[in-house]
């Protein structure tokens, strides 16, 4: 006989998502990454910000995650257009 699957109890965070707690919830940074189509990007994007505990260069903290991310997708749109521009530039 099959022995049944444990079901998975959904993770729960008790911060609301709104971008203002920090440091954010993992699950949180992949929930908003997946709803920006790049879901990929969450856990680099993650691991560099805890890397430097969340501050910027003087060393302030950051305040809301989301502009962060925001800024982190962005980039990484640009970095994939511009790949498909130089790739069609050489064929």
């Amino acid at each position: 006989m099959p022995r049944p699957e444990k079901e998975k109890k959904p993770v729960r965070s008790s911060q609301q998502g709104f971008g203002r707690e920090m440091p954010p919830d993992y699950i949180l940074v992949e929930i908003y990454f997946d709803q920006k189509e790049a879901p990929l990007q969450a856990a680099p994007f993650f691991r560099w910000y805890e890397s430097i505990n969340w501050t910027g260069p003087r060393g302030a903290s950051y305040k809301n995650w989301k502009v962060l991310a925001s800024d982190w997708i962005f980039n990484y749109q640009q970095q994939i257009k511009l790949q498909k521009r130089l790739k069609s530039n050489h064929l």
